[in-house]
C-alpha cells in the first residue's frame, strides 16, 4: 500500500507540478499576447503622430509664408510712406533763394518778411517751422512761374500756404511756411 501511496503522491505532485507549469506558460502567453497588442497599438499610434506632424508642419509653413507675404507688404508699405516724408535739413532759405526765383521769373521782389517762427518736437526729432510773407510785382504767367518754382525748389519742405495775384496791379501775394531742423541741431 505504501507503494501505491508514494505512486499516487508522486502523480499529484506531477500533477500539481504540471497545474503550475500550465498556469505559469498561460501566464507567460497572456503577457506576450498583450504585448505584442500594445506593440501594434504603439506603432498605430506612432503613424497617426507621424502624419498629425506632418499636417502640424504643412499648416505651420503656410502660415509663415503668409505671415511673410503679410510682412513683405509692411515693409513695402513702411518704405513708400518713408520715402513720402521730405529729406529734412536746414530750413529752406527763402530770402536767398526767393530772391534767385524771382530774378529767375522776372519778377521784382518787394518783400520778404518773416511772419513767425516756431519750434515743435516731432517724430522727426526737433523741427523749427517758419512762416514768411513774400510780395512780387510783375506779370500773371511770372507769378505762376515763381510758385511752380518756389515749389519745385522746397521740395516737401516748403508748403504753399496762400497765394494771391492781383493782375490788374501784378502784385503777387504769398505766404509760405518752411520746415528744417535747427541749424544748431545740426
Amino acid at each position: 500500500m505504501m507503494k501505491t501511496k508514494n505512486r499516487l503522491s508522486g502523480i499529484r505532485v506531477g500533477l500539481i507540478l504540471s497545474l503550475i507549469a500550465a498556469v505559469v506558460n498561460l501566464i507567460f502567453l497572456g503577457s506576450v499576447y498583450l504585448r505584442q497588442k500594445a506593440t501594434k497599438q504603439l506603432e498605430t499610434d506612432r503613424l497617426a503622430l507621424e502624419e498629425n506632424f506632418s499636417e502640424l508642419e504643412k499648416v505651420n509653413q503656410d502660415q509663415l509664408d503668409a505671415l511673410q507675404a503679410d510682412l513683405d507688404s509692411i515693409q513695402a508699405e513702411v518704405l513708400e510712406l518713408e520715402a513720402s516724408f521730405p529729406e529734412l535739413g536746414a530750413p529752406f532759405d527763402v530770402f536767398n533763394r526767393g530772391l534767385e526765383l524771382a530774378e529767375a521769373s522776372q519778377l521784382n521782389l518787394l518783400s520778404i518778411s518773416s511772419a513767425n517762427s516756431e519750434i515743435q518736437e516731432t517724430a522727426s526729432g526737433v523741427l523749427i517751422f517758419e512762416e514768411y510773407d513774400i510780395e512780387l510785382i510783375g506779370t500773371l504767367i511770372n507769378c505762376l512761374t515763381y510758385i511752380e518754382k518756389i515749389e519745385a525748389a522746397g521740395l516737401d519742405s516748403v508748403v504753399m500756404q496762400y497765394a494771391g495775384i492781383l493782375p490788374e496791379e501784378g502784385i503777387c501775394s504769398l505766404e509760405v511756411k518752411t520746415m528744417g531742423y535747427p541749424s544748431a541741431l545740426q
